[in-house]
């Protein structure tokens, strides 16, 4: 069929259009509103600039396909496969894409703000400067698996607020994007690149973050609770008044952080480098310092109560009002 027959039965009233092989077929611009495409074949299809608001494109064929710019606002794209398919610039608010294949597809700048991708496959996408407030990637025990972004590329993306509960997103770029209050618990960031994005209370619990860099990240009462940060880089994070008991951050460097009023109450901190950072007010009760090196680091009225720091390195750390370890205060 092509696409002036399409439009055609679609102006006489048509809407079922399920299982057709439509590969190749042009309709850009077109008006398809509502329209039933269930399973259909549109591989290599060009539907960018149309008007596709609540389409049911449920476990269709779109690999290849070009949307750029299309309106697809509330669509139905569950187990959709649309790897490698062109999203730039497409609205997609509301639209349901659970289960769906998205692997390598193109999402720059696309809103996908409150849709559904609970089991999607994300993984190379490049989702640059795309909307996904509110969207919902969560992980379901027995019902959907986290959401695959493996090496997506989220730079400067707008995720305030998404769920990627149990979210694999190893090795993605996440470099300057929004994640303010977004929910990564048990979330997988291993050697991501999360450099200069904003995190203002976002929730880390349990999350990895091996190798991961948060250099110059804003990290303001983020939530990071049993989390994994073995060798991260977090150089000039704000971690100011952030949540991080029970956290692991051997051997990561912290090199000019800001830790104040942090809490890090049995943290393991050995051979983790503090030189200059600001520890002021911050609750390291309990918390495990072998050999870490808080040289020129501030720990004014810093609680220590109980923290082993009988092999680290403390030349040039500036104490006032410090809890020390046997509980008497220093400077």
């Amino acid at each position: 069929m092509n696409s002036s027959e399409i439009v055609r039965r679609y102006i006489s009233g048509e809407l079922d259009f399920q299982g057709m092989s439509l590969r190749g077929v042009y309709l850009s611009g077109a008006d398809l509103i509502g329209v039933n495409l269930s399973s259909a074949d549109l591989g290599g299809a060009n539907l960018a600039m149309s008007y596709l608001s609540r389409i049911n494109l449920q476990r269709a064929n779109l690999t290849n396909a070009k949307l750029c710019g299309a309106n697809l606002n509330q669509a139905n794209l569950s187990a959709a496969n649309l790897s490698d398919a062109d999203f730039h610039g497409a609205t997609l608010q509301g639209a349901d894409f659970r289960k769906a294949n998205i692997s390598l597809g193109v999402f720059l700048d696309a809103n996908l703000s409150d849709a559904d991708m609970r089991g999607v496959n994300l993984q190379g996408a490049d989702l640059r400067g795309a909307c996904l407030r509110g969207a919902n990637l969560r992980k379901e025990q027995r019902i959907f698996e986290g959401a695959n972004l493996r090496g997506a590329n989220l730079q400067g993306a707008d995720l305030r607020g998404v769920n990627l509960l149990g979210a694999d997103l190893t090795k993605a770029n996440l470099s300057q994007a929004n994640l303010t209050e977004a929910f990564l618990r048990e979330a997988n960031l291993t050697q991501a690149n999360l450099s200069e994005a904003i995190l203002d209370g976002t929730f880390l619990t349990e999350a990895t973050l091996v190798e991961t860099n948060l250099s110059w990240a804003v990290m303001t009462s983020a939530k990071l609770e049993r989390a994994v940060l073995i060798d991260a880089e977090l150089a000039g994070v704000n971690l100011r008044g952030a949540f991080l008991p029970d956290v692991k951050l051997s051997n990561a460097n912290l090199v000019m952080a800001d830790l104040s009023r942090a809490n890090l109450v049995r943290a393991d901190l050995s051979r983790a480098n503090f030189n200059q950072a600001n520890l002021s007010e911050a609750d390291l009760t309990d918390a495990y310092l072998a050999r870490t090196d808080l040289g020129d680091a501030i720990l004014h009225r810093t609680t220590l109560i109980r923290a082993d720091l009988s092999t680290a390195n403390l030349a040039g750390a500036q104490f006032r009002g410090t809890i020390m370890p046997n509980g008497e205060m220093h400077g």
